[in-house]
């Protein structure tokens, strides 16, 4: 869990979690509900790394030997 936290930090993953914060600060500041769930759901996939279309990392293209 450690290691999926700290570790494999992409442009990607940064910009999740920037938008994330972006998303809840100004849905709690319009009270809009539907802005802080979109900012949740981004945080918790930049930080877990987590992406919903590639479940268990199935998304990677095999490399030619």
């Amino acid at each position: 869990m450690k290691k999926r936290l700290l570790y494999n930090w992409s442009l990607w993953r940064i910009t999740r979690l920037i938008l994330s914060f972006v998303f809840i600060i100004n849905g709690i500041i319009n009270t809009d509900y539907i802005l802080i769930t979109g900012g949740v759901f981004l945080l918790i996939h930049a930080l877990y790394n987590a992406c919903v279309s590639c479940a268990g990392g199935n998304c990677e293209i095999p490399q030619k030997k």
